[in-house]
């Protein structure tokens, strides 16, 4: 005999509020737009950049101020497969129930290839990132942990800012 079925563990989407809103964020920041990028990032929110040290909204703000003072042609992209689809990110929310060691929790997780060309140098860059928004219960995103391997993305940033000679 059924019963019934109760969902209580994991919910996963794809299309929902918040995923739709990073899918926003990430287009803001594609156009240069840094003010509506930031406007989902809660003022006192701890933004984790390749570090287990935390930066402030307001310099992150300046980062990505600086990344579009660098680099002209930025874009996102992903495909599942090579010559696939190029879906730009692929982006996800995922609803954690409470645990021994967590409250809930929404997490929107977004991975994608950065591209850009330096616009001193016009050497390209292209480099694989994921990264996971913490949502607050005021529906703002309170912690982001960004990853990505840093080594060409410095290199491109250095000989972009080395005065010329």
């Amino acid at each position: 005999m059924f019963i019934g079925c109760t969902s209580t563990g994991v919910q996963v989407t794809f299309d929902d509020e918040k995923s739709n809103t990073i899918r926003e964020h990430i287009q803001y920041y594609l156009d240069g737009d840094i003010d509506s990028m930031m406007s989902i990032i809660a003022d006192d929110a701890e933004i984790y950049i390749n570090s287990d040290e935390s930066v402030s909204a307001e310099e992150a703000r300046s980062i990505h101020e600086l990344e579009h003072s660098i680099f002209k042609d930025i874009s996102t992209s992903w495909s599942q497969e090579e010559g696939g689809v190029d879906i730009g990110a692929w982006i996800e929310s995922t609803d954690y129930p409470a645990g021994p060691a967590n409250k809930p929790v929404s997490v929107t997780q977004a991975w994608f290839t950065l591209n850009g060309t330096s616009i001193k140098t016009g050497e390209a860059l292209s480099t694989p990132v994921h990264v996971s928004y913490i949502w607050n219960d005021s529906g703002q995103v309170e912690t982001i942990y960004q990853f990505f391997d840093s080594v060409d993305a410095t290199a491109v940033i250095e000989a972009s800012l080395a005065p010329s000679e």
